[in-house]
């Protein structure tokens, strides 16, 4: 997913990270994940966040590190396509 997003002009990298594990039942847990990591461009950070949050789907991601973090421990390999679509659409909109 990184790879074809960078190859569409976004400044992506896959990334280790870590994600929140069940919150009642293990607070302050995580376990070790995988993600991508965006620059978000003259936007800033959380205005990508928003765009990808009001898509259709919407996609959830956090910000680590002044980049969108979208981790994929929940993202089957066949939504690849669909996320990587919203992400690039999300980021162009902002650089207009």
């Amino acid at each position: 997913l990184a790879a074809r997003l960078a190859a569409a002009g976004l400044p992506a990298e896959a990334v280790a990270c870590r994600s929140a594990v069940g919150g009642g039942s293990l607070p302050g847990e995580s376990q070790a994940s995988a993600g991508v990591a965006v620059a978000p461009g003259s936007g800033g950070a959380e205005a990508l966040a928003a765009r990808l949050r009001a898509g259709a789907p919407a996609v959830v991601a956090r910000i680590a590190e002044g980049r969108l973090l979208c981790d994929l421990r929940a993202v089957l390999p066949e939504q690849d396509e669909t996320l990587g679509a919203m992400m690039v659409a999300a980021w162009r909109e902002g650089a207009q």
